[in-house]
């Protein structure tokens, strides 16, 4: 089966109508360079709009080598609030705190709970494991701070997308041990999580010519020769996937990760792990952004939403959706 024509239509149109080029946008300079990647996966993201949120605070976390970035989203709540520590998308190396703020404000909305999106650092400046460490500590960090920022440390998690999907997977099974730091939940959205291989992208329904992915280069600049066997790199080859937290994953159709968030998804349950699988049906990789401009993605971001408060907070129905 092939998308849903809504989405289609639109998803043609933003092939077909590239974001404004950096030059364009007050934020040019040097052509092809990594700075320059950066730039430009940010106007795509831009294109998206920040839906409100109750209280929008920007932080600074403690990490293992400095300051990190952070900006802390708490919708309407009465007493200290569940909170999920997030990390953003961009394979390592793109993406920032301001870049994914559509996509965090999408998923504040949808959820109803608190979330922090934190900046770390990024290859090739700081490859592996400079980005791991900071997720932990950034985590770490949310918990012993959560009182005074108005969040319950008792219910904190991790949750990421793409990358920081990885991120989320991998810095939830180094604090699983049983204490105040092991998250509640770990939210996995189309997260890469085996990464000793690029898989192929699957076959597109719809005949779309999708940009090529660089995700080669990025795993070569993120892991620098690391054993790509090793759970912190590849999250799906845990060997004791019965000590992780709960999970809420969710898959795109149409993105060569799927197989992988699937695999994982069936390791956690077959080991006695809560696991929500959330089936983006007939979307592709990066749908987070997109549901302002099609209903197949903001059903799905509701979903997502609904799974996240229900985990949270333990209520059979997630929050109001709009």
């Amino acid at each position: 089966m092939g998308r849903d024509p809504e989405y289609l239509a639109f998803l043609r149109r933003r092939l077909t109508e590239p974001p404004e080029p950096p030059e364009k946008t007050g934020t040019g300079g040097p052509r092809g360079t990594v700075e320059d990647a950066r730039r430009e996966h940010a106007a795509d993201l831009a294109r998206s709009p920040r839906p409100p949120v109750a209280a929008v605070r920007d932080l600074t976390v403690d990490g293992p080598a400095g300051p990190l970035p952070a900006r802390l989203y708490r919708p309407a709540w009465d007493g200290p609030a569940p909170v999920l520590v997030y990390f953003h998308g961009g394979g390592w190396v793109l993406g920032d705190v301001d870049s994914y703020d559509p996509v965090v404000r999408a998923l504040a909305v949808a959820s109803g709970v608190a979330w922090l999106s934190v900046g770390y650092r990024r290859p090739p400046e700081d490859p592996f494991p400079a980005a791991l460490d900071d997720a932990v500590a950034a985590v770490r960090w949310t918990v012993r701070n959560a009182p005074a920022l108005g969040l319950d440390p008792a219910r904190t998690g991790v949750a990421g997308d793409s990358a920081g999907g990885q991120l989320a997977a991998a810095a939830a099974g180094l604090l699983r041990a049983p204490g105040p730091d092991r998250p509640v939940l770990q939210v996995l959205l189309y997260p890469a999580l085996d990464l000793r291989d690029v898989p192929p992208p699957p076959p597109d329904p719809d005949g779309l010519q999708l940009p090529r992915s660089g995700v080669d280069r990025a795993l070569r600049a993120y892991l620098r020769g690391t054993d790509r066997t090793r759970p912190e790199v590849s999250p799906l080859l845990d060997p004791d996937p019965a000590t992780l937290p709960p999970a809420v994953i969710a898959t795109a159709e149409h993105d060569r990760l799927r197989p992988q968030a699937e695999h994982h998804a069936a390791r956690l349950s077959a080991a006695g792990v809560p696991v929500t699988l959330v089936t983006g049906t007939g979307l592709d990789h990066g749908f987070l952004g997109w549901g302002a401009f099609a209903r197949r993605p903001a059903e799905a971001i509701n979903e997502i939403g609904a799974a996240v408060h229900r985990a949270l907070t333990g209520v059979p129905d997630g929050p109001p959706t709009a």
